[in-house]
């Protein structure tokens, strides 16, 4: 972390120039990582570009416009000396955008909290990768610091909106996370104003879908744990969280359109901690096997491809039962 401030701080005074960048459908983790650090490196005076291919989940643009902040969307790679992406596990993740990354050979820099993909780490001139962390605004906001550059207000909100969000209201959260919240409360930002701008209002067609993923959840009991997986067009992320409310230990849900099929799953911590099921590698597995994107952490990870849907999620939980039968017998056989 230290090499990577020192070499950060130097490549902004000499006026190189940065693209920030994130996943696509960024969440507010990811935003506030990209608005925090794109603000301390202008502040040491780099030209700096922020953005995201594909647009912003409906939580990000809310946190946005509560802050009063705009970032690129679909922003071109040309013209810069240095790309630093961040809250991401592989280039392909960033479909066009990453190809031309790749294509110009442009100095990559990796700050995430997520399993990154090997071939990724071989590209990267520098990586701060710390799967422990809770949310990928922690280690910016560490980077941050160690830049020397207290964050403004507006940055401190964003980054405290991101903690929040991806720690599920500090459910996951652990001692790190609380320190870097005390932090951020210090450099000016308010729990109450990051709490308003994650407070949207609830969409009919969320309460339909979930519904509808509930009626078509279809339950497979492995090695003794309950496997739901279920189909939906849309919030296939926020199904898969409410099987697991509902009772599941591991849920799949997939959509699948015109040849392209996303799927996310989710896991119980007791699952993960039992068996070493690792949802992130589930998933990037399949992107390997199908042609596609995928990853995520041990408990939260998706994946988005070109396939049958039946055949990804029969695929897909042909691997989770292999892991549940080999790390661990769970709590009882296979019915």
């Amino acid at each position: 972390m230290k090499r990577l401030a020192r070499y950060l701080m130097k490549a902004a005074r000499e006026r190189r120039r940065f693209l920030v960048i994130a996943h696509p459908h960024a969440d507010p983790d990811a935003v506030g990582c990209l608005i925090a650090l794109g603000d301390a490196l202008k502040k040491l005076g780099a030209p700096v570009r922020m953005g995201v291919p594909g647009g912003l989940n409906r939580l990000s643009k809310s946190v946005l416009n509560t802050i009063r902040r705009k970032i690129e969307i679909d922003p071109s790679p040309a013209d810069v000396d240095i790309v630093v992406l961040v809250d991401t596990s592989s280039l392909d993740q960033l479909g066009k955008i990453g190809e031309q990354i790749r294509e110009k050979g442009l100095e990559l820099i990796v700050i995430d909290h997520h399993r990154p993909s090997r071939g990724m780490l071989r590209l990267a001139k520098f990586y701060h990768i710390n799967e422990n962390a809770s949310s990928a605004a922690e280690l910016v906001l560490k980077l941050i610091r160690e830049m020397d550059v207290r964050p403004s207000s507006a940055a401190a909100n964003l980054l405290l909106a991101g903690i929040i969000s991806d720690t599920g209201q500090f459910r996951f959260a652990n001692k790190r996370t609380f320190e870097a919240v005390n932090t951020l409360l210090e450099s000016g930002a308010s729990y109450r104003r990051a709490l308003h701008a994650l407070a949207t209002p609830e969409d009919p067609s969320k309460r339909v879908a979930m519904l509808k993923a509930a009626q078509r959840t279809e339950l497979h009991k492995i090695h003794g744990w309950w496997v739901a997986l279920s189909e939906l067009s849309s919030f296939e992320a926020d199904a898969a969280t409410m099987l697991i409310k509902i009772g599941a230990d591991i849920a799949l849900v997939g959509s699948g359109e015109r040849g392209q099929v996303r799927l996310s799953g989710r896991a119980r911590e007791e699952v993960v901690a039992k068996t070493g099921l690792h949802l992130g590698e589930v998933m990037s597995d399949l992107a390997k096997v199908f042609e596609g994107t995928g990853g995520g952490h041990a408990a939260a990870a998706s994946a988005t491809v070109r396939a049958d849907l039946e055949e990804v999620k029969g695929r897909a939980l042909r691997a989770i039962g292999q892991i549940l039968g080999l790390k661990g017998r769970g709590k009882g056989g296979a019915d």
